[in-house]
């Protein structure tokens, strides 16, 4: 028998609602409103069973994710391709610079920042 209090049962909430955040997008035909709903129930549940998600992890997980899309971008282009290609590459790859450079301003958020 498990009960709600337990730690298995928490880490186990813990590990489905950071699952549902990370994973986290727009359905399709939902509203912003509905979808800013869904958001914020994630975030409280998560507030609830005093969880705080570190950047650091993130971080690393963001960066790997980061390495796999560029390999992608540079095998997925090819020498015949046009220019609206190579301007569509150099804007992802001028993207992820940027994102990088975001993440490394802060250490660690708290859900209450989200």
């Amino acid at each position: 028998v498990t009960y709600e209090g337990t730690n298995q049962v928490k880490e186990a909430k813990i590990s489905m609602l950071v699952n549902e955040y990370e994973m986290f997008t727009m359905n399709e035909n939902e509203d912003i409103k509905s979808m800013f709903s869904r958001f914020t129930n994630i975030i409280n549940a998560l507030q609830a069973l005093d969880e705080t998600y570190s950047n650091r992890l993130k971080k690393k997980d963001l960066l790997k994710k980061k390495k796999k899309a560029m390999i992608a971008t540079w095998d997925d282009s090819d020498e015949s391709s046009s220019d609206e290609d190579s301007n569509k590459e150099v804007a992802q790859i001028t993207l992820m610079a940027l994102e990088e450079e975001e993440e490394e301003e802060s250490d660690e958020v708290t859900y209450d920042e989200l």
